[in-house]
């Protein structure tokens, strides 16, 4: 009856999917660039040449992927390290769908990643002695999106994090993130904002830990926890410690990576990255350096997201 659940349930995401292509009014040519990068990531990501590079090791992308997106992933990684220039190791918080054929797979084609498998991570942590038990109890307990947040302060040892989703795709040279990633902006951190300036997304720490932060009227809330790049330097285990000590929110909640991070930008110098160039909606414009493709409009991605991606990256290799 699971089994049965589950494939309902993708047959309606694929159905809203294909009837959102629809809607917007994706014409026949947009057709097969959605069913082969929706359908066939698997078969063309086998066909991707070798991506390789020198790794700065003081550089991590911390992303989130389970085996049906390593497509998107291929071409997040792709985009980013072409137009930026920027060369980090890329490490993968997998969740629990990633087995070890899978992961040789993504090693012969993205030799600068480091996946760490949820199951062998979460032994570790619980095995750690020096470590809050808090923050072991958030891990055991946690919605998986908590294991990128967690494994950033207890495993990683670069000096500058970018935490991207996988369906995030870049069409031109990002110079905010390079100039954060050298030093070269006045900032600790910078994230992705939502647009607009009603948000509904509610902190839910308790008042002592707002007040002492100013939460209630911070801007933060406006952030998307997609796409957050942080100077590692500025934070530390006991920032980590304090938020999972006074978050009202279950550790099993959708959102408790994201307000995780809201909080823990909230007590730095935090920018947000422009709305028009780091992207949620509309067509793909000259504006665009970024765009975030999230659920809603997954379609898009597939439709000409990836293939435009593509052609940035040639573009860019021509020059």
């Amino acid at each position: 009856m699971v089994k049965i659940s589950k494939n309902i349930k993708k047959i309606k995401h694929e159905a809203f999917l294909i009837r959102r292509l629809l809607e917007e009014g994706y014409g026949p040519k947009y057709w097969w660039p959605y069913i082969k990068n929706r359908f066939f990531g698997d078969y063309l990501f086998r066909r991707l040449s070798k991506f390789d590079y020198e790794a700065d090791m003081d550089l991590e992308v911390h992303t989130i992927c389970c085996k049906r997106d390593i497509w998107m992933l291929a071409w997040m990684v792709r985009s980013f390290v072409s137009i930026s220039g920027l060369k980090p190791v890329v490490v993968i918080h997998e969740d629990g769908s990633i087995d070890q054929a899978t992961a040789e797979l993504i090693y012969s084609k993205f030799p600068n990643t480091k996946i760490m498998f949820r199951e062998e991570t979460t032994k570790k942590i619980l095995a750690m002695p020096d470590l809050p038990d808090i923050v072991k109890k958030a891990r055991k307990e946690g919605y998986f999106f908590i294991d990128r947040l967690i494994g950033i302060f207890v495993f990683s040892k670069a000096k500058k994090i970018i935490v991207s989703d996988t369906d995030i795709l870049f069409y031109k040279y990002p110079s905010e993130i390079v100039d954060f990633v050298l030093d070269r902006a006045d900032c600790d951190a910078m994230v992705q904002r939502q647009i607009g300036d009603k948000m509904d997304f509610d902190l839910k720490t308790d008042d002592s830990y707002a007040s002492k932060y100013g939460l209630k009227d911070n801007q933060i809330v406006f952030l998307n926890g997609g796409y957050v790049v942080i100077n590692k330097e500025k934070f530390n285990m006991d920032h980590l410690t304090e938020y999972f000590t006074h978050t009202k929110r279950l550790f099993s909640d959708y959102f408790i990576e994201m307000e995780g991070f809201a909080c823990l930008l909230a007590q730095v110098n935090y920018k947000f990255l422009s709305p028009e160039r780091y992207a949620f909606k509309g067509f793909l414009n000259d504006n665009m350096v970024m765009k975030h493709y999230t659920s809603p409009r997954r379609y898009e991605m597939f439709a000409y997201g990836i293939d435009k991606a593509r052609k940035s990256i040639l573009v860019g290799l021509n020059r």
